[in-house]
């Protein structure tokens, strides 16, 4: 090998290098960008996750917004269609568990509720009492 080979070589190496440098400048800024948008994704699956489940819990009758606590959102998907796949199991296994959660309204007292009230009388003021009292004697 004479000398020009060497340094054509020696440039060609070089050349890879450089290029071998800058992918994997790319590649390490690219799988960067792909775990962000990774952690992004499943923040916004969960808060969708938590919010339908939330939803779901109202619409089943669920009156203690803290009782969500109760549903393990970890055995809880989404599906293709955004529908949630596991809630309903466990929204059963929960009323079955702790009816008491559920239209807490219709149980109170017999099942009183706000329709279920007398019409309340308005207060008299001393100066209606004074005057009844005194066309009374």
């Amino acid at each position: 090998m004479d000398e020009n080979e060497i340094e054509a070589i020696r440039a060609a190496l070089k050349k890879a290098n450089e290029e071998a440098k800058t992918y994997r400048l790319e590649a390490k800024a690219l799988q960067e960008q792909l775990e962000a948008v990774q952690t992004e994704t499943q923040t916004l699956k969960t808060n969708y996750l938590q919010t339908k489940a939330q939803d779901a819990l109202k619409d089943a009758g669920l009156t203690n917004a803290k009782a969500g606590k109760f549903i393990d959102y970890s055995k809880v998907s989404v599906t293709e269609s955004g529908e949630l796949e596991g809630l309903q199991e466990q929204l059963d296994a929960l009323k079955e568990d702790l009816p008491e959660l559920f239209n807490a309204q219709q149980r109170v007292s017999g099942g009183a509720d706000a329709a279920d009230k007398r019409e309340a009388r308005p207060q008299k003021s001393s100066a209606d009492i004074l005057a009844t009292n005194l066309l009374k004697g």
